[in-house]
């Protein structure tokens, strides 16, 4: 099949992608005015052409990404792949993927996506055109009960916006230690909660809850309904109090349906998904999983790394069987120092999701031109970072 991959044009191509993903996705079309909006600024798409039609796109979406404190990256989010249903499993998602590769050379570190079920042929797709975990939240069912919620209450959308400034501090007080995450600025849930995702394609009726501690607001909980499925789409406490945010999602789960709640290891959530008596499901039966494949790696590299007096000058490559390049770059080197590790390793290494000493330790990666000590200079360098998983981000 002779098919052309180009980079999605808004004044030729904005109508007739809009209708190939309405569908292919029916469940969440998108109308001409809310695509016009939903694309207006930070937005591209990878298109397949065939025979002068478009017959595949991929939105992309442009975010600054957190993927450490002090470490963000410019991400482009994938938010899905649609291809026209006679022509799927031909190669078309793939030279997609491969042609957004090449263009957003230069504009942007990584290519990021949200993904489950990893048992499926969709997330083989994925795998196969080099994207690769980097976090598992696991998806808990809490049940409904009639529990007490000492301090919390509902508040309407207007009182909780009016807010924003103050979820802001309470969101950074309880994650700032953590990664995963778009950064956030105090308008940011009023801008993504009145996106054209949750307004039109994926949406929400929205309810807010805030729990108070010591007559003074403590923490608060965006809880979305969709389908007659709650799930928690973010929840934040000061402190990262776990009965705090145990109180919330009591508060949750006498709305009278399951509350599905998303945890990753070492989370708040975690423990308060546990307090409730609820467990953590094994990770074939509802884990999220995040995504990357590294455009850039000296961008990526270069925004990631912590200063390291050890390294300092030394200069610090990688090297996988696909490609190399260099990730702490100095003017005058005493000596250079090469991470050798595969593709799937690099994702994790610079989304600060790898210890380099233990990965050493247990011939994951490999070293050239070491000397004693630089492996551990490395873990420091690139110190692993606990991500948290919000389903409020997704686009």
């Amino acid at each position: 099949m002779d098919a052309e991959f180009r980079e999605y044009d808004p004044f030729r191509d904005s109508e007739a992608a809009r209708v190939l993903l309405n569908a292919v996705f029916t469940s969440a079309a998108v109308s001409p005015e809310g695509w016009a909006r939903w694309t207006a600024q930070d937005f591209t798409a990878p298109v397949a052409i065939v025979d002068g039609q478009i017959v595949g796109a991929i939105p992309l979406f442009r975010r600054s990404y957190r993927v450490a404190p002090g470490a963000e990256v410019t991400a482009w989010v994938e938010n899905r792949v649609g291809v026209a249903e006679p022509l799927r499993d031909q190669g078309l998602g793939s030279g997609m993927q491969a042609a957004a590769k090449q263009f957003l050379q230069g504009r942007g570190d990584v290519l990021l996506v949200y993904r489950g079920a990893e048992r499926t042929k969709g997330y083989r797709f994925y795998e196969k055109n080099g994207l690769y975990d980097v976090s598992y939240p696991l998806a808990a069912t809490i049940e409904p009960a009639n529990e007490a919620a000492p301090g919390t209450r509902w508040v309407t959308q207007d009182e909780f916006l009016a807010h924003s400034a103050l979820w802001h501090d309470i969101f950074t007080a309880c994650y700032g230690r953590f990664g995963g995450y778009p950064a956030r600025h105090p308008g940011y849930l009023r801008d993504i909660i009145g996106t054209v995702t949750w307004q039109e394609a994926m949406r929400q009726e929205f309810s807010y809850a805030v729990v108070e501690d010591g007559g003074r607001a403590a923490g608060y909980m965006v809880l979305g309904l969709r389908k007659d499925v709650f799930q928690v789409m973010e929840l934040a406490v000061l402190g990262g109090s776990v009965e705090l945010a145990r109180r919330l999602l009591a508060a949750a789960r006498g709305r009278g349906g399951p509350v599905r709640c998303y945890a990753t290891h070492g989370c708040l959530l975690a423990a308060a998904v546990r307090r409730l008596g609820a467990k953590l499901p094994p990770r074939e039966n509802g884990a999220m999983m995040l995504m990357v494949h590294v455009l850039d790696i000296a961008s990526t590299g270069r925004k990631v790394w912590r200063d390291v007096s050890a390294l300092r000058d030394v200069e610090v490559r990688v090297w996988t069987p696909e490609r190399e390049g260099v990730i702490h770059s100095v003017a005058a080197p005493k000596r250079a120092l090469a991470i050798e590790l595969k593709e799937h390793m690099l994702a994790r290494l610079l989304m600060r999701r790898l210890d380099v000493a233990r990965a050493v330790a247990e011939e994951r990666v490999t070293l050239c031109g070491d000397e004693p000590g630089d492996a551990e200079a490395l873990s420091d360098a690139l110190d692993p970072c606990h991500w948290v998983y919000h389903p409020i981000d997704y686009l």
